[in-house]
């Protein structure tokens, strides 16, 4: 896995870092905040930059998720069975 790097703004501080550790590369994120992980293959990566800006709208909106519950965030990781 190579070093990681820091994101990082008023809102969220995020560690991101390239992982080859899986089947394929992937990006590896950690939210420094709660220690949560996610890992991103390509083809998520790649629905992100062709999602319609209505949809990540959406998907950024932190009270459609993140202020309802002051839990750790996601239960799994995106490439779990």
């Amino acid at each position: 896995m190579d070093d990681p790097g820091v994101v990082a703004n008023e809102f969220a501080t995020v560690s991101v870092s390239v992982d080859d550790r899986g089947n394929s590369t992937r990006l590896r994120l950690e939210d420094l905040r709660t220690g949560t992980v996610r890992y991103l293959d390509a083809l998520e990566l790649e629905s992100i930059v062709w999602a319609p800006d209505e949809w990540m709208r959406a998907l950024l909106d932190p009270s459609q998720h993140r202020w309802r519950d002051a839990g750790r965030g996601p239960t799994r990781e995106s490439l779990d069975p």
